[in-house]
């Protein structure tokens, strides 16, 4: 059983194909172009278990020709895959990394993307130019907001991306030059609100018959753009089902094996509970809790009645001598004309 693994770029394409058993890798390295594409994956066709790409520019187009052409295609995940092998102590090269891809997929340690259906492919195509062409607009905006500011015409920004704003812009009496960019300004902005405008067509009509669109339109706040932006990103929900993680599934087996400890000790491995969020309930379980001081402070006297008009050298005598042992006794009055008494270690 053979693996192959391609290093997509945007001029040439590095593949290596990996033989587990034996470790010869196959290396060829050819234009990316799709009639040298096509030359090489022929002679793999049937004997390539599953190929591997990164997701990376210029994937799509490799996944469909490799789909089309009976291939078992798996999308890498870039960041996880270089993050596998650690710091590099060479070069970095095509040659390795498609190496380094063939390998993980041979050893099934390939961390995966999920590749989206071509209806999700396309609305998201749809939503992200929509997101492009509204971002564009409001820059636009802010251009001839920035330019009106400096000829003397300040507004408001957000009037400007209004017709009524727009109007009146474009009715404001300037220079000859001023009328040039203001019309250019404005020219582009109306160009790319019809193109803004056919997309959010487009996106209704599709939440319109999907039903999807319509259980997300259900919760309060969203429309039918905001749908089809919600399922263009989100995809398959399934794929987020409960217990799809490692997590999940541990705990569920933990709860289902009660004498999952007793084996794991007679097998010596660690049962100790690990550090988490619960590690301060166990500490206050073991370890008693402090009294509370009732240590004097000077500031404390501030707020007993009577006693405010101490300066603060003498509410610092007087709490310096009443943190003294419990058997002794001071007088207040001694210090303030008062007669009341205060025990020690005694809260006020």
């Amino acid at each position: 059983m053979l693996f192959a693994a391609i290093d997509i770029h945007k001029h040439a394409f590095q593949a290596a194909v990996l033989d587990p058993e034996s470790g010869v890798v196959v290396e060829e390295r050819f234009s990316a172009d799709r009639e040298s594409f096509a030359r090489w994956a022929e002679p793999w066709r049937g004997r390539v278990a599953a190929v591997a790409i990164e997701a990376t520019t210029g994937w799509r187009w490799v996944w469909r020709e490799l789909v089309a052409n009976g291939f078992d295609v798996r999308l890498a995940e870039p960041v996880q895959t270089r993050a596998l092998l650690g710091r590099r102590r060479s070069a970095k090269t095509d040659r390795l990394d498609a190496r380094w891809l063939a390998r993980l997929l041979a050893k099934e340690m390939l961390p995966e993307s999920w590749i989206p259906p071509a209806q999700i492919q396309e609305l998201r195509d749809r939503t992200r130019l929509r997101k492009a062409l509204a971002e564009d607009r409001r820059r636009w905006g802010q251009r001839l907001h920035a330019y009106l500011l400096h000829e003397g015409w300040p507004c408001s920004r957000s009037n400007l991306l209004r017709p009524p704003g727009l109007r009146w812009a474009a009715a404001l009496r300037l220079s000859e030059h001023a009328r040039l960019q203001v019309d250019s300004l404005l020219a582009v902005m109306a160009a790319l609100q019809e193109q803004l405008e056919t997309v959010d067509a487009e996106l209704r009509r599709f939440a319109h018959g999907d039903e999807r669109c319509q259980a997300l339109q259900s919760i309060y706040g969203i429309g039918p753009i905001l749908a089809c932006h919600l399922l263009a990103e989100i995809g398959e929900a399934r794929r987020f089902a409960p217990g799809s993680t490692g997590r999940g599934q541990s705990d569920r087996k933990r709860r289902a094996d009660p004498d999952r400890r007793s084996r794991r000790l007679l097998a010596g491995k660690s049962c100790r509970p690990r550090l988490g969020r619960h590690l301060h309930q166990r500490h206050h379980l073991h370890t008693p809790r402090r009294p509370r001081s009732h240590r004097l402070h000077p500031n404390r006297l501030l707020r007993q009645p009577g006693l405010q008009g101490l300066n603060k050298r003498t509410r610092r005598d007087l709490c310096r001598t009443s943190n003294e042992p419990r058997q002794q006794r001071v007088c207040i009055g001694q210090m303030t004309g008062r007669s009341s008494r205060l025990r020690a270690n005694e809260p006020i």
